[in-house]
């Protein structure tokens, strides 16, 4: 409506002509009324208070035009001053009027009185019946006043709260018209105020009102306009509409995931306070899946966003940019790692993320210099002599209650200890980084306890000193026996290899750990569990436990050879083979060579024991396992000759010296076979006889040595005579097989040309009558002559007497075959 005229009203007068009986007075002064209220708040309020809202409400629900134009202006001047006066008076005919009066002037002015109200109470508004749906149906208008009135209303019905910014959001039409108004060339402040009611629906609706918007139509083009407006205010609340409905579902993460809207909030990143939305939101985006982050990544303008917010003064942007910059490097580590080494101001930056009192920078900066540090761990070239205090925020993240953090901070510590020797005493010597290993392994995280004990065993490869100084730490032992039992194998695996190093330099700490029955258990577990770095791990460190430079630790050895199925695990893990079997056969050596006969008793009677250290000399090509299990074998044999000597020599240790012998291992085994010519030397010689037949090979010369030295002492005679002997039998055994081949595929073949008949009445089986034909029981398919069939069980009784014989000697055989070395199964 027009301006109010300057001359001033009176007020009494008017307020007695609008309440005037005279429908023409009453109606003449409308105007005069409203032009007052609408020019001043004075004159609004003596009029409100007057009684000429009634009156407004009677004009408005007139049928005159004109007269209603006023009416609806006056109540917002009214609105203006007494809100609570115009809702209850007005609010309906205010609502009727924008529903009836369509693009007109009323409609504009009921829209504003609406705006005006919403502005005072939200709420009274939205309850009105059809108010929201009113505002949403004005939004239509082709009156732009309407409309920017309408939003306004809609926009102010939001801030009320999350109820009434959802209601709004729900209300049909609302959305996609506020949407469509930003979109549209419409005067600037149409535009203006409509991201405004976008954005409070938005900020005040949350999530659910966040995915409405996202899934309304032209909502993205809305949004997008909306991050390019140049206010960051609105840049800000757009940007929120896609952080809060990302994190509801991915598929609006997808939804949002267009290069319009990624370079809309790149560009938008870089306007003041909008930044930190901005940048939540490309994080937001790219936390849905490895997709969607490599997507952001690739959008114009994104990857220089989010280092400019991640080196900014803004420690929440740099703090979003680091969680961003997390999803992107999970898809693609190499690249991250590549931005910021091309970036001299990303590692300072994310130190002082680290050393933030924010949690949420903290967690953000973190990971991502782990992950950076996997791909090229030069990048963390310099943290330690940034400023601040970086090593010990990173002691604080490990020894904290946040598993993820403290795993996390474990990778950057353990890449940081693993450059050089000096780095890793500067970081294990550093104020509250050891105490903090030493509080972290008792984290209920097995992930955490194995990335902080990963730090002192990177450390340890350069200084076994880490290794013995975190073992005598206080505190430290029973958490460390603790992590033997861990579920987590690189836990186990390095708790085992620092009590390797620790125990091997300290005898007591041996004693200590040998007295924690717990702690072998678990190491014996380790051995029966199966192979691999945490059972070598496991039997270094029980090696570690009964021996030191000097030899065995008899009063250690005592202790191990007490705890029950600590040898049958040792022997399991030798016949498994790999880096574990070479580690057992030492530590059962270390049994042997204490030469307590109790000792040797206990280790050849358990079970798997003898088998497993000859299976060693027979086949090991390390010279040094094959050794130690030698120097075992022979301590055994040794003790009690025509006892334990016997078990040795009968599980094959006299065959395994031969094959020793020919793979060059000649003096790891020299003392065994001593020890087992002691045994049985003839036994041993026919044994060392069957490598001299041809082909000749090494074992050959060395058998030849053997039998000619002592003990034996044979002359060459006998030793060719023992050659030729060899031969012979290596002759017969060759044809005694090639017989026994033949008589097991001769049932075969005399069945296959044999006609199907029963053996007591030679009837056939293609007979008629014959019924169905049945191999005998007892030596069915077992005989040479192949299986003896019946028809009847009467035929099989009466032919029993002539058969007997023959059935008894062919199951015999059977069994004996089957019982035989290489027989059947």
């Amino acid at each position: 409506m027009s301006r109010p005229s300057p001359s001033a009203p009176s007020i009494p007068r008017l307020i007695e002509q609008l309440s005037s009986a005279d429908a023409s007075t009453a109606t003449g002064a409308v105007e005069c009324a409203a032009r007052a209220a609408f020019g001043s708040d004075h004159d609004a309020l003596r009029l409100a208070q007057g009684g000429a809202v009634p009156a407004f409400v009677r004009a408005l629900q007139g049928p005159d035009e004109e007269i209603a134009k006023y009416a609806a202006g006056g109540l917002i001047g009214a609105a203006r001053v007494a809100p609570d006066l115009v809702a209850e008076a007005a609010g309906s005919a205010l609502v009727a009027a924008l529903i009836g009066w369509g693009d007109s002037v009323v409609a504009t002015n009921a829209a504003g009185a609406l705006g005006q109200l919403a502005r005072s109470n939200p709420s009274r508004v939205a309850s009105e019946p059809d108010a929201l749906q009113a505002l949403a149906s004005a939004m239509r208008s082709t009156n732009d006043i309407t409309v920017w009135n309408a939003a306004g209303a809609l926009g102010w019905c939001a801030t009320s709260g999350p109820s009434l910014a959802r209601l709004v959001a729900s209300t049909p039409g609302a959305l996609a018209a506020l949407c469509a108004a930003v979109a549209s060339d419409r005067d600037p402040r149409v535009i203006s105020n409509a991201r405004f009611a976008l954005a409070e629906i938005a900020g005040f609706g949350g999530a659910d009102a966040a995915v409405r918007i996202i899934g309304t139509p032209g909502a993205l083009g809305a949004l997008t306009r909306t991050l390019l407006s140049g206010s960051p205010a609105q840049a800000s609340a757009a940007a929120s509409v896609f952080v809060e409905a990302s994190r509801v579902k991915s598929e609006h993460a997808h939804a949002a995931a267009t290069p319009a809207v990624l370079t809309a909030l790149a560009s938008a990143a870089g306007k003041g306070f909008a930044a930190i939305n901005c940048i939540n939101a490309l994080n937001a985006i790219a936390d849905a899946s490895a997709q969607l982050a490599l997507r952001v990544a690739d959008a114009p303008g994104v990857e220089a966003a989010l280092l400019a917010a991640l080196s900014g003064s803004d420690a929440l942007a740099g703090a979003n940019a680091a969680l961003a910059l997390n999803h992107i490097a999970d898809a693609d580590g190499e690249r991250v790692a590549r931005l910021v080494s091309a970036m001299p101001a990303a590692l300072p930056a994310l130190t002082a993320l680290l050393q933030s009192t924010d949690a949420i920078a903290v967690k953000a900066s973190i990971p991502l210099l782990a992950k950076v540090a996997h791909h090229d761990n030069t990048l963390l070239a310099g943290l330690l002599d940034l400023p601040g205090a970086p090593l010990q925020a990173l002691a604080a993240a490990l020894r904290g209650a946040d598993g993820d953090l403290a795993v996390w901070a474990g990778v950057v510590l353990c890449i940081l200890v693993g450059e050089s020797a000096q780095q890793a005493q500067r970081v294990l010597s550093a104020p509250g980084v050891l105490q903090a290993v030493v509080a972290a392994i008792s984290h209920p995280d097995q992930r955490v306890v194995a990335n902080a004990l990963g730090v002192v065993r990177a450390a340890a490869l350069f200084d076994s000193g880490h290794a013995v100084r975190l073992a005598r730490a206080p505190g430290a032992l029973q958490p460390l026996l603790r992590a033997l039992g861990s579920p987590e194998d690189v836990a186990v695996a390095s708790a085992a290899d620092i009590l390797a190093i620790a125990c091997r330099a300290d005898a007591d700490l041996a004693r200590r750990v040998a007295a924690a029955p717990s702690a072998l258990r678990a190491l014996a577990a380790r051995l029966s569990g199966g192979g691999g770095r945490t059972a070598a791990a496991a039997t270094a460190a029980l090696f570690s436990v009964a021996t030191d430079e000097n030899g065995p630790r008899p009063e250690m050895v005592r202790r191990l050879a007490a705890e029950e199925g600590l040898l049958p695990a040792l022997a399991a893990a030798v016949q498994r083979g790999g880096d574990a079997a070479r580690e057992s056969i030492r530590v059962l050596a270390a049994f042997a060579l204490v030469g307590e006969e109790r000792l040797v008793g206990l280790l050849s009677g358990a079970e798997g024991v003898i088998a497993a250290l000859v299976g060693a000399v027979r086949s090991s090509a390390d010279e040094a396992t094959a050794l130690n299990a030698a120097r075992a074998l022979a301590q055994i044999a040794a003790t009690s000759p025509q006892d334990l000597g016997r078990s040795v020599l009968d599980a094959g240790a006299a065959e395994a010296v031969v094959q020793a012998m020919a793979r060059g291992s000649d003096q790891a085994v020299s003392g065994l076979l001593q020890a087992l010519l002691v045994v049985d030397a003839a036994k041993v010689a026919a044994v060392l006889a069957t490598a001299l037949p041809p082909p000749y090979t090494a074992a050959t010369i060395r058998a030849r040595t053997a039998l000619a030295s002592a003990p034996l002492s044979l002359g060459s005679v006998a030793v060719e005579a023992l050659a030729h002997a060899a031969e012979v039998a290596a002759t017969l055994r060759a044809r005694t097989a090639a017989l026994t081949a033949l008589a097991l595929a001769a049932a075969a073949e005399a069945d296959a040309v044999r006609p199907r008949a029963c053996a007591g009445c030679g009837l056939q089986g293609e007979s008629a009558g014959a019924g169905r034909l049945r191999p005998c029981a007892g030596c069915s398919g077992k005989g040479p002559a192949g299986r003896v069939l019946y028809c009847s069980t009467d035929c099989q009784r009466a032919h029993w007497p002539a058969h007997k014989a023959y059935c008894k000697r062919a199951a015999a055989a059977a069994a004996a075959h089957e019982a035989a070395p290489g027989g059947a199964a």
